[in-house]
């Protein structure tokens, strides 16, 4: 029995899907159709309105529509005056156009003031569940903040419970599925993730002294980045280190793999393609860039980059997660795996107006969002999406659409120690794992029976999967966005290897 999840929508153009309040955002949509719906009948009625007017105005000479009443003979009248003359004669009918057309006119009217109905009924759906979403939101930062400033206070106190959550998570889980499983650790205190996280990255910016680590509790409660400074005071020793064990030089060469990836043409498509660059044994270190020709004749990119893959000599080495985490934006944009993506980029041919769409996994989305944030100057991204990636204190540019997918327990995302900005530009789409043996939710391919740490790529497409199956016109207008910045014809797809060495 595989794992299950079930979503939560936050941000977008103000719809937010819950498994309790899904009934909202469908209703919403089919109210939504329904204008649309209506609006085509009303158009249809102005336009019999006006078919009716030129059939009358072909008929000019019509003693009927004339005003006169007249008959019309409907066949040869007897000459020789036997017969009846009016068994050879019909009085002539004709439409009453004055009282059709009326009719099509209150009609369209009717059509016009039902779809306003609809479609008012639908924005306040929208608006009320946007109010519901950004409290949810807001109680989750405000926890984070208030556990951050206890455990700066006393972080013994506060590590010690962390301690004990996990090991007690442990305990229960194992029991649960009768063998040790470790990874309740990690699960089973996703709700601390992102103030704990924030409490150490304030730990490592102010260190010891107790006064300023008094004042980083205070200013913590309306700064999010503390975890960010610290990553660049860590950057300074690790990349350092990196250098001289293997080099700084970044060297970009196309690859043919055997098997890639498939044409994109919605979200959906950008994370299967993603994972499919791991599954299809496409080289360590390499991205895969597509060229789309639009129809009005313009290019369009789209951008697929997996995730950390642990090799010394790739781009995407653990070490180059802390640059690309940096406050700094020289740190960050002088990561192995930033540079390797704007070199491929830049041999591929991408101009700076052609439009860019980007897809990464976990690191690959945190280069996502950097080049969102520092490359702007040179290239024209429009749309990134990102699959367990911690990106909420990056400065992506508020013209730049933003679609990011999160597993509440698999840590990786709350590495930023903060949610997300909620913004009509930036929706993120948040899965919450059942727990095993549960029916509810979408089904998590090749989970296993055993809770499983929950950023694979598998619980990213599951969670996208049941947030685009709960319907809600925020996710719909996204997708939609998406598509408009492709829009195109795949000309080719290339990808591209990138590595680290002295020369």
């Amino acid at each position: 029995m595989n794992a299950r999840v079930e979503s939560h929508v936050y941000g977008g153009p103000g719809t937010a899907i819950h498994a309790d309040l899904d009934q909202f955002g469908t209703v919403a949509t089919l109210l939504n159709d329904a204008a649309d719906h209506v609006a085509r009948t009303g158009a249809n009625w102005k336009t019999a309105n006006l078919e009716l007017g030129i059939i009358r105005a072909k008929a000019p000479l019509c003693p009927k529509l004339l005003g006169k009443i007249a008959t019309a003979s409907m066949g040869m009248a007897h000459t020789d005056g036997t017969g009846d003359a009016e068994a050879d004669t019909a009085v002539h009918m004709s439409l009453n156009y004055q009282l059709v057309l009326r009719h099509a006119d209150e009609r369209a009217e009717e059509a016009e003031m039902l779809m306003r109905k609809a479609q008012t009924m639908a924005d306040q759906l929208t608006d009320a569940y946007s109010l519901y979403s950004e409290a949810d939101e807001t109680a989750r930062g405000l926890f984070g903040e208030l556990l951050q400033l206890g455990t700066t206070v006393a972080p013994k106190f506060g590590f010690l419970g962390l301690l004990g959550a996990a090991a007690g998570s442990v305990i229960i889980g194992s029991i649960k599925e009768q063998s040790f499983n470790p990874v309740y650790a990690v699960t089973g205190t996703s709700s601390l993730h992102e103030g704990m996280l924030s409490a150490l990255g304030s730990a490592i910016v102010n260190g010891a002294n107790p006064i300023t680590r008094l004042w980083r509790a205070g200013t913590g409660l309306v700064e999010s980045d503390e975890v960010n400074q610290a990553a660049g005071m860590i950057a300074h020793v690790s990349t350092l280190t990196r250098n001289i064990l293997v080099g700084n030089k970044v060297t970009v060469a196309q690859i043919h793999p055997k098997k890639g990836i498939g044409e994109t043409t919605s979200i959906e498509d950008t994370l299967n393609n993603v994972h499919d660059m791991r599954l299809n044994g496409v080289d360590y270190g390499s991205i895969a860039i597509q060229k789309y020709r639009r129809e009005d004749g313009t290019t369009a990119w789209m951008v697929t980059i997996p995730g950390t893959d642990g090799n010394f000599d790739s781009p995407f080495s653990w070490f180059t997660n802390v640059e690309l985490m940096s406050a700094d934006e020289r740190q960050r944009k002088a990561a192995d795996s930033a540079r390797m993506v704007d070199e491929a980029m830049r041999q591929v041919g991408i101009q700076p107006g052609d439009p860019v769409a980007m897809v990464g996994h976990s690191q690959g989305g945190i280069v996502a969002a950097v080049m969102a944030s520092d490359f702007t100057d040179k290239y024209n991204i429009q749309h990134i999406v990102t699959a367990g990636s911690p990106i909420a204190n990056h400065p992506i540019k508020g013209d730049i659409t933003v679609t990011s997918i999160e597993v509440n327990d698999e840590l990786v995302s709350a590495l930023d120690g903060a949610p997300n900005p909620s913004s009509p530009n930036w929706l993120t789409v948040r899965g919450t794992s059942q727990p095993m043996g549960s029916g509810t939710g979408t089904e998590v391919e090749g989970s296993g029976d055993h809770k499983s740490l929950s950023h694979d790529m598998n619980y990213m497409k599951a969670t996208y999967q049941n947030a685009k199956g709960n319907g809600g016109t925020a996710l719909a207008g996204h997708e939609r966005h998406f598509r408009q910045v492709i829009n195109g014809e795949l000309q080719e797809t290339t990808y591209w290897r990138g590595r680290i060495g002295r020369k």
